[in-house]
């Protein structure tokens, strides 16, 4: 099963709500994780399209309350997402927090 399948699988459950704040947590200590160690003009197209990605992504937490925002179909969230992180070189970091937000929500409980 590909990454993109898990995403869709927990977007189509219950626990979509804390997949996409669990993302939005992740994508944030990413960004900041972008400043940390290296020259922060290189690091500055990352960040960006970090706080991009996680614009979508409470755009599409707030679609899915009702409150007026429009999100992406599921098929086409993870799309929109990786535009935005090609545009700014930040690939490695949409995988990371997408990986640890599924993680966040199919770990089982000790």
């Amino acid at each position: 099963m590909t990454l993109g399948d898990r995403v869709l699988g927990v977007l189509a459950s219950e626990a979509r709500e804390t997949f996409l704040l669990a993302l939005g947590h992740r994508l944030g200590i990413e960004a900041r994780q972008n400043f940390l160690g290296e020259d922060a003009s290189d690091a500055l197209p990352r960040a960006r399209a970090c706080n991009e990605m996680m614009i979508v992504i409470w755009s599409q937490l707030w679609a899915g309350r009702g409150a007026g925002d429009e999100g992406y179909p599921d098929r086409d969230f993870l799309t929109a997402l990786s535009h935005r992180a090609q545009a700014g070189d930040a690939r490695e970091q949409l995988a990371q927090a997408v990986r640890s937000a599924l993680l966040a929500v199919t770990a089982e409980a000790p």
